[in-house]
């Protein structure tokens, strides 16, 4: 499989026109509700019907696109089924749009060769959820932030995975102290002022890239599913335990600053409430 963004469709090499099947992506909207077209391409055509839909399409910003190797290419009527079964696992997700104006009528395939063909699909499946079109429909925030466009060739990327890292924990030989506990949540600091939904976080340590999205509901959306506590994704993408609160940075005016902080201002603005207020006496 490849990822392509629009704006490298014509540097695909030759090496792409072969049978296969594609996938033009829209942007999803901030309730993470997306567009999609499912195409396929004949013997020797692949890289050039993206390029085709350069002209013909203005929707989309990404495209996916599903080959075989060389040695054993896809024949017509297996490109043709995989476009057409796609197309109806889309259609099944209500937050998808598709852009064909009818499905696909995907060519006669015998019933042994449709088994080989769905250990396809899986992958394709798992690769949308990555770049955050997934087909969960429960996901009704904004997806996770996209990845900066690459400014050189499009990627051949393999199918990520997507379990979180096993954390390992050891108990430290000497007492802990009691660990600082608030009972504030991300949803009250975007009910306080003080976070949007949609906004991009970014890990506190440098050579970390994922980001994680702040969701209308309070989670964070991580590599394509809603996480209920900053700790989560922090841990995954860290491969460690980690504290959520400190690792998640805002990028504000002031710069970057943590949740930890966020949370420290609406406590400080919640005191200076409280003083405010008269004491009530009986």
């Amino acid at each position: 499989m490849a990822v392509v963004e629009r704006a490298h469709a014509t540097k695909l090499h030759e090496s792409w026109n072969v049978p296969g099947a594609y996938l033009l992506l829209d942007r999803p909207d901030a309730l993470g509700r997306w567009g999609v077209y499912v195409g396929m391409a004949a013997p020797g055509t692949l890289a050039h019907r993206l390029r085709d839909h350069l002209r013909a399409r203005d929707h989309w910003y990404r495209a996916v696109l599903i080959r075989r190797d060389n040695e054993h290419p896809f024949h017509t009527s297996q490109a043709g089924w995989l476009e057409g079964h796609l197309y109806d696992l889309l259609a099944k997700a209500p937050h998808v749009r598709l852009h064909n104006g009818k499905r696909p009528q995907d060519l006669t395939l015998s019933a042994h060769d449709q088994i080989g063909m769905r250990t396809c699909v899986p992958p394709i499946i798992d690769l949308l959820h990555f770049l955050s079109h997934t087909l969960n429909p429960k996901i009704a925030a904004p997806p996770q932030a996209m990845a900066a466009e690459e400014s050189g060739s499009p990627a051949v990327l393999a199918v990520p995975r997507t379990a979180p890292a096993t954390v390992r924990t050891t108990e430290a030989s000497s007492p802990r102290r009691p660990r600082y506990r608030s009972s504030i949540t991300v949803r009250d600091l975007i009910e306080a002022g003080l976070l949007t939904p949609g906004t991009s976080l970014v890990p506190k340590p440098s050579h970390l890239r994922e980001q994680a999205v702040v969701n209308l509901d309070g989670t964070l959306q991580f590599r394509g599913t809603p996480r209920e506590k900053p700790s989560d994704p922090a841990s995954e993408l860290a491969g460690s335990q980690q504290n959520g609160w400190e690792f998640w940075r805002v990028d504000t005016r002031q710069g970057l600053v943590s949740l930890s902080d966020l949370r420290s201002e609406l406590e400080r603005r919640q005191a200076a409430s409280r003083a405010a207020t008269p004491s009530r006496t009986e």
